[in-house]
């Protein structure tokens, strides 16, 4: 068969990075605390996915988005700064 320029390609949704807010002073590291969920469940937009820990106090840190999680990058306990990456999710198409 030959190409047909016009056929429409499926393509996976492009993985979404979801990132530390700005918590405290600005830059200051907070540790990743507990995760509320495992690769591969779905989530909604606003959705606990974790929790992190600055000296004194804890706070959840939404889903950005609806999908798939697709990976975890960091461990709990793990010291994480604003702006780091600490999962991916699959956007919902």
């Amino acid at each position: 068969m030959p190409f047909d320029s016009t056929t429409p390609f499926a393509h996976p949704p492009t993985p979404v990075p979801v990132v530390v807010p700005e918590l405290g002073a600005a830059g200051e590291a907070v540790t990743l605390s507990a995760w509320f969920v495992e690769p591969g469940e779905s989530v909604e937009a606003g959705e606990p996915l974790f929790e992190v820990a600055l000296p004194g106090i804890t706070c959840d840190v939404a889903a950005p988005l609806s999908g798939r999680v697709s990976r975890l990058v960091k461990d709990i306990d793990a010291p994480v700064i604003p702006g780091e990456t600490v999962a991916w999710i699959e956007p919902r198409e």
